[in-house]
């Protein structure tokens, strides 16, 4: 969804004065500063976590309107955080990434569910940043009707 030339994108609704939050979950640095750019363009206050330890001690303190996670880590998989994720937030929209294939983010699909998370979507790697825009303007806006 592209903002008219001139015009300025709103943050996402939140109580008066909180910007939505962003919780991402992204090990390579590079990527984790592009996704981080996008989001706070388009007004998330965003926290990247390059593990999942840093993840989950993060869901203590931050209850995220929106998570990324990247399947594949350094140091573990972002898979692993599903549970937790869902405990925490579990209508909050996901976005799980991969660049290994369609097979994992199927497996990812599936986890998510088996996890209690209820709006979550998938990406490969690479993506362009339209797509991620696409995503933080759904997940800011009400969870869709069941």
């Amino acid at each position: 969804m592209a903002t008219p030339k001139g015009a300025t994108t709103q943050p996402p609704a939140r109580a008066a004065g909180q910007a939505a939050q962003l919780l991402l979950l992204e090990d390579n640095p590079a990527l984790a500063r592009v996704v981080a750019t996008v989001a706070q363009a388009e007004g998330w206050v965003v926290h990247t976590c390059v593990d999942t330890a840093q993840f989950v001690e993060a869901l203590e303190s931050i209850r995220p309107d929106a998570s990324i996670v990247d399947c594949m880590l350094a140091e573990g998989s972002g898979l692993d955080v599903l549970g937790r994720l869902a405990a925490a937030a579990r209508d909050a929209p996901v976005l799980i990434m991969s660049g290994y294939g369609d097979t994992l983010l199927r497996l990812a699909l599936q986890t998510a569910a088996r996890s209690g998370l209820t709006r979550v979507s998938a990406q490969p790697k690479p993506f362009a940043a339209s797509t991620l825009r696409s995503f933080l303007h759904q997940a800011s806006g009400p969870p869709p009707a069941s």
